[in-house]
């Protein structure tokens, strides 16, 4: 039997993927080689799709009010924790791809 958990963690992992790509591009970017800028705007729209409406609107949707209803605290625990890290993850997104609207791809990004 699978577990919904589960597949968060798998998620998870996938998400973990898209960083590490994410950041060899920056390392393309730093060293001024060459890259696809529809390659970058395709993992901000990774970012924004899976990771953001798909993995939080799970977490945010289910998780969390299931584990509040379990007795874990929302506001000073883990609950409040991730969501902290949720809004983080929003904003840098939000920056990167203001940052692409002005190509082309400046230190700024970086």
């Amino acid at each position: 039997m699978n577990y919904a958990s589960e597949d968060l963690i798998n998620e998870h992992e996938g998400i973990l993927l898209g960083l590490k790509i994410l950041e060899m591009m920056v390392h393309l970017i730093k060293a001024k080689k060459q890259f696809e800028i529809s390659d970058l705007k395709e993992m901000i729209n990774f970012f924004k799709l899976f990771t953001d409406k798909c993995h939080h609107g799970k977490e945010e949707g289910i998780l969390f009010p299931e584990m509040e209803k379990a007795g874990i605290p929302k506001g000073d625990g883990p609950i409040g924790q991730m969501l902290i890290e949720h809004d983080e993850g929003r904003k840098y997104i939000s920056q990167m791809s203001d940052l692409l609207q002005n190509a082309p791809v400046s230190t700024d990004f970086i």
